[in-house]
């Protein structure tokens, strides 16, 4: 048996090109599809990024909107004290320092300092050993003492006048929780910068009130005293 073998030059030539066409379409059919997968992997990539900064910045906001909350809560319930002077139950002239938590929670250890300290006599030096003390103040609650008793030298003084000049008082407290914060809050105590303060009055005065009416009239003025500064 004899295998006939077309030599023609140019059927084989044709041949050739057919082949090299198909290699060459296969080549770029390869690389098109090569292109495609990295057009493709790359919007995959980038909507993936897109999307990543899309939910970090919604966990930033998530995040910052608690914070917020947290810290609006712990305002809303901390407690809040101040400090000021009023018209004191001790007579015309004198002065009591009003010490009060207007705040939703107790404010513990509260300690109070001054800028400065007067001569010393028997109301500064209890005052001393108050400030020196830590207290405990629950919430709609104060602290009411003696703060000036008029000047040493009129009639009729103790010889204890306590704080006649004007001072920064501070007060430092903290917060309740396990992880209370602390709270430092400075006030300026001047009582010549009140103006025309109303000050205790003894009332009117009967030429011959009869013991009942004498001691209606102390139990008034008791109440209208106490109720000063609240």
């Amino acid at each position: 048996m004899q295998i006939i073998i077309d030599t023609d030059p140019e059927e084989l030539a044709r041949r050739s090109a057919d082949i090299a066409q198909s290699a060459a379409d296969a080549a770029w059919l390869s690389a098109y599809a090569t292109l495609a997968t990295a057009i493709l992997s790359f919007g995959l990539l980038v909507g993936a990024v897109l999307a990543w900064r899309v939910a970090r910045d919604t966990l930033d906001q998530s995040k910052r909107a608690h914070e917020q909350m947290e810290k609006d809560s712990v305002e809303q319930t901390r407690p809040y004290v101040y400090a000021r002077i009023v018209p004191s139950i001790g007579g015309y002239n004198a002065w009591d320092l009003v010490v009060r938590n207007s705040g939703r929670s107790s404010a513990s250890n509260l300690t109070i300092t001054v800028s400065e300290w007067p001569a010393s006599d028997t109301l500064t030096e209890a005052l001393r050993t108050m400030f020196m003390h830590p207290q405990i103040l629950p919430p709609d609650t104060s602290i009411r003492t003696y703060w000036f008793l008029g000047p040493r030298d009129q009639a009729g003084s103790s010889g204890a006048a306590g704080f006649d000049i004007p001072v920064d008082l501070t007060v430092n407290y903290f917060g309740s929780g396990p992880n209370p914060h602390q709270y430092v809050e400075t006030f300026h105590l001047n009582p010549s910068v009140l103006g025309l303060t109303p000050q205790p009055a003894a009332g009117v005065k009967l030429k011959e009130p009869t013991e009942e009416l004498h001691k209606m009239r102390e139990i008034v003025q008791a109440l209208n005293e106490l109720r000063r500064g609240q």
